[in-house]
């Protein structure tokens, strides 16, 4: 299961709730707690694909063939391996 998503996500999140509730700078041309809201938002809807995307998991097929002549007749063996997670 892949859920790197989840640590960015609470990177983003951490930082977003600084910037918008814990930084009282004012710096010119940009509000910060503007972009702190965003980074909050940004943060819990990634949190939020991630949770989708491992919850629904990953279904691979793997499908292999092997011909083996023998006594002059072509034996087919045929084989098919799922995997889930």
């Amino acid at each position: 299961m892949r859920t790197t998503g989840f640590g960015f996500s609470a990177v983003l999140i951490a930082a977003g709730a600084i910037l918008a509730w814990a930084v009282t700078h004012e710096a010119e041309g940009i509000d910060l707690n503007e972009v702190g809201i965003i980074l909050f938002v940004v943060g819990i809807g990634l949190g939020l694909v991630t949770l989708a995307v491992a919850i629904a998991g990953r279904n691979t097929s793997v499908e292999s063939r092997h011909d083996t002549v023998v006594d002059g007749h072509t034996v087919r063996e045929e084989k098919v391996t799922e995997y889930s997670g």
